[in-house]
């Protein structure tokens, strides 16, 4: 199975459901959601598929991050870079650990 090359690895938490957060777990899919980075809006994929576990609200896990367009993404990207994640309204934060070299 060919599976997707990661742009980065980040820790994410999900917000709490009383925080606004999901109200429910996302399974070990990819999960497609805006990244918000210094103030600007990014759509990724959360490979959750590739470390095989499921997010629950208010959890924290470390997941590798596709960029739906990494080249727009790629010169914003630096380790220790803390942002937020979206759907309606914010559902999650993170921060890089890991850019993957393209």
């Amino acid at each position: 199975m060919n599976s997707i090359r990661p742009d980065i690895i980040a820790r994410i938490t999900l917000l709490p459901t009383d925080q606004g957060g999901k109200t429910k777990t996302i399974p070990a899919i990819q999960f497609g959601c805006p990244i918000q980075l210094e103030g600007e809006s990014f759509d990724c994929r959360l490979l959750l598929d590739q470390i095989d576990s499921s997010l629950a609200p208010g959890q924290t896990v470390t997941v590798p991050i596709k960029f739906l367009y990494s080249e727009l993404a790629r010169p914003r990207l630096k380790i220790g870079l803390l942002f937020t994640l979206h759907e309606i309204g914010k559902i999650g934060d993170g921060e890089i650990l890991e850019i993957i070299a393209p």
